[in-house]
This record gives structure tokens, sequence and C-alpha cells, in this order.
């Protein structure tokens, strides 16, 4: 009796570990898509080298930001804005 009382109690808390874990499965894709309206995305990374990469950075709605990145420091390497004439914007770039 002892024996079926221990296996009962290890099946129930099993089964609630399974169920807590597929809770956090589906709610943990909801927590993922709200991450992506935050003010910083990462559009495009080019490796330079083992350690030097290239990211392209959006920023608060549509500046875009090229920065370089090597184990010694972060460099910003342009700003690109859009114009404020209208629906069809160009892109102005600032090179630092």
């Amino acid at each position: 009796m002892q024996l079926l009382k221990t296996v009962g109690a290890l099946a129930l808390v099993l089964g609630m570990l399974f169920a807590i874990v597929y809770v956090l499965k589906r709610w943990g894709g909801l927590a993922r898509r709200a991450a992506s309206q935050t003010m910083i995305e990462v559009l495009s990374k080019q490796s330079l080298g083992p350690r030097h990469h290239l990211f392209l950075v959006k920023v608060t709605g549509e500046r875009k930001i090229l920065v370089g990145i090597s184990p010694q420091n972060v460099s910003l390497l342009s700003i690109t804005t859009p114009t404020l004439s209208g629906t069809n914007a160009l892109d102005v770039t600032e090179n630092l």
C-alpha cells in the first residue's frame, strides 16, 4: 500500500511539472512577440573576423545605426535618419 501511495505522489508531481512546462511554452511565445516591439532591433549582423562584427540596428522607429564591435571597443560608424518630406522619404546618412 505504501508503494502505491509513493508512485501516485510521484505521478502527481511529474504531471504538475509537465503541465507547468507546457503552460510556460505556450505563454513564452507571447512574451517574445511583445519584445519585438522594443525601441531597439538588430536588423543585420556581418562578421568581419573571429571577434569583429558590424551591426545594423534600428532605433526608435526608423533611425538606423551602423555599429562596429571589436573586443576592445564599440564604434558608432554611421547614423541613417529619415527625412521629413512626406510619404516618399529618402534616407539621409551622417558618417562619423
